[in-house]
């Protein structure tokens, strides 16, 4: 025999058992959609106002870092050439005065 169920067979067809209710169901109105759009809209300056705030504590970490390096590769850079120059600055005056008397 065949188990395919046939016409008369109830689990053929599907059939409602509940009561739906009008609470039950969400059926969206032009409402909804403009309050949608607003709310994607301050959802997009939201998101702004944080990539804004963001970028510039990024930016003036970076700026920090990048003066602080600055300074120290200029102090260092200085002070190599006081070391190299001062020597023969202090010897050229020392000279100098000496040959004077």
């Amino acid at each position: 025999m065949d188990d395919t169920p046939g016409p008369d067979d109830d689990t053929s067809v599907p059939t409602l058992t509940d009561v739906v209710d009008e609470g039950d169901i969400y059926v969206p109105v032009l409402h909804d959609i403009v309050e949608t759009e607003a709310s994607r809209e301050a959802d997009m300056f939201a998101l702004q106002a944080e990539l804004t705030s963001l970028t510039r504590e990024l930016t003036d970490r970076l700026l920090h870092t990048a003066l602080q390096e600055m300074e120290s590769a200029l102090f260092e850079r200085v002070s190599d050439e006081l070391r190299d120059e001062l020597p023969r600055l202090i010897e050229r005056v020392l000279k100098d005065h000496l040959e004077k008397r």
